[in-house]
């Protein structure tokens, strides 16, 4: 017990170390269509990710002020590990798309131990569509035009 509550004090001392770099790459103008962002909107924000989890939730689901902070450390850490993994330029990108769903797919599990099952049906869908950057990493993949008949 005692080395978890280690890794979660180190989690959220990362966390808000991360926080800080992104405010900062925000004010420097690398926010919303800065470079590599092509058409992306900014990257989400683990207050945002929250804020969308609890309007899904509604009122009757709603995370307890304990729960929170517990999502919050496991959500600032799956988009450190996103960003650091956008950053890496040695990685081939068959392996990013594997290293991303593996990075999600650590984040769920986390958040699926400390939420109900009620509530972690209705937040799992929006982790996979809004982890890392907005709507990036999950969602439908583009249509294929149909084939001539």
């Amino acid at each position: 017990m005692k080395s978890m509550k280690s890794m979660m004090v180190a989690a959220l001392v990362v966390g808000s170390l991360f926080a800080c770099s992104t405010a900062t790459f925000a004010q420097a103008g690398g926010g919303a269509g800065g470079a590599g962002g092509a058409g992306r909107r900014g990257a989400m924000t683990s207050d945002a990710m929250i804020a969308r989890f609890q309007k899904a939730l509604g009122d009757a689901n709603k995370l307890t002020d304990a729960e929170i902070p517990q999502i919050k450390t496991v959500i600032d850490k799956m988009i450190k590990d996103q960003s650091d993994l956008r950053a890496d330029t040695t990685t081939a990108a068959a392996d990013k798309r594997t290293k991303r769903t593996a990075i999600t797919t650590e984040a769920s599990d986390a958040i699926k131990a400390i939420v109900t099952p009620a509530q972690f049906t209705i937040i799992q869908p929006l982790l996979q569509r809004g982890g890392g950057r907005g709507g990036a990493g999950g969602g439908t993949p583009p249509a294929t035009p149909p084939a001539g008949n």
